[in-house]
């Protein structure tokens, strides 16, 4: 006795009901406030994790050390340095509002971000506060201070 498979044969009420409930969804997710909000939640996520984190470079001089944090768009009363136990920590916050009026629709809208971003810094050796200089140009923050190595020229035969 030798069965076959035979796959169900779909009726045609079986996929009328189908497309009526994926009808059901689609006009579900058209509609405009729904919409609104799913387009709200989506800037708010963009904004949230827009920069999570403060890049760094550190160069080194033989007059000096430097560390330049990039911070694109930012002001200096946006900018908290703290020097602790040998650690520089730095925090940007961002406190952002912005207001929207539609007439069309007579709505209005207000979008409040607030977010602090903090990074350690760990400095190579003991540095004075009075030492440390800090100056904010162009979306770099430059942090100095003077050199404690001494760096040895080598010299190519």
């Amino acid at each position: 006795m030798s069965e076959q498979f035979q796959p169900p044969i779909k009726k045609k009420q079986d996929t009328d009901a189908l497309q009526h409930l994926l009808d059901i969804v689609e006009e579900f997710f058209d509609e405009r406030p729904l919409q609104k909000m799913l387009e709200t939640l989506d800037d708010y996520f963009q904004q949230t994790f827009k920069q999570t984190y403060i890049p760094i470079d550190v160069h080194e001089t033989k007059q000096e050390y430097i560390i330049t944090a990039h911070l694109p768009n930012v002001k200096s009363n946006q900018i908290e340095l703290e020097f602790i136990d040998d650690h520089l920590i730095l925090t940007v916050k961002n406190n952002e509002t912005i207001e929207s009026v539609n007439e069309q629709s007579h709505t209005y809208q207000k979008k409040q971000t607030y977010q602090n971003i903090k990074r350690t810094i760990p400095l190579p050796y003991p540095v004075s506060e009075k030492e440390i200089k800090a100056s904010l140009h162009d979306g770099k923050l430059v942090i100095r201070f003077p050199q404690r190595r001494k760096l040895i020229d080598v010299e190519e035969n």
